[in-house]
């Protein structure tokens, strides 16, 4: 026959004490949500650029850029009443701009491709550190059919409210071809 000792009253409450103590301390932080605290501020992340174009009218880049310091001709707000493209690459604007301002660039290729005389109608959306801002421009291919590739630069002016480091939140452009000059949605 074993015996087997006997824990004393003493030993058995140590222990007791112990398991409860643990389930007060440990128990609450396995049902607990994570806590969150801030971090190194983050120095890099994503932006939203996109483009719906035409085969003929291709978007080449968007880049945050100075405007020019001879501002470009701006580009008609008014459906039925296009810019009409010169017959050699240059710039315009999309919105009222300033010499030096700090903006967006956009790049876009006229191919040979392009049918003459056809009303386009441009919709940008542009947000650089802040609320983004819709603007619809209307321009008109060449009479003649363009001997290469040319490229053509719209400017968009951000505004005064510019600070110094830009997020570019988005970039966004939508180009239709209208059926006809002054037929335009």
């Amino acid at each position: 026959m074993k015996v087997t000792p006997r824990l004393g009253p003493l030993a058995g409450a140590a222990i007791g004490t112990t398991v409860l103590l643990l389930v007060v301390l440990v128990g609450p932080g396995w049902g607990a949500p994570a806590q969150i605290l801030p971090g190194p501020t983050e120095t890099g992340g994503g932006a939203d650029v996109g483009e719906q174009g035409l085969a003929y009218w291709v978007w080449e880049a968007t880049q945050v850029w100075k405007l020019p310091a001879t501002v470009p001709p701006a580009l008609s707000a008014t459906a039925g009443t296009p810019t009409r493209l010169p017959p050699a690459g240059s710039s315009f604007t999309i919105n009222p701009a300033s010499s030096g301002a700090t903006g967006v660039r956009w790049e876009f290729e006229e191919t040979t491709a392009a049918p003459v005389s056809t009303e386009l109608e441009l919709r940008f959306i542009d947000g650089l550190s802040g609320p983004a801002v819709d603007r619809t421009v209307y321009l008109e291919t060449q009479t003649a059919v363009p001997r290469g590739g040319l490229v053509f630069y719209l400017f968009w002016d951000a505004g005064t409210g510019t600070p110094s480091a830009i997020t570019i939140d988005t970039m966004q452009v939508a180009v239709l071809a209208c059926p006809a000059v002054g037929n335009c949605p």
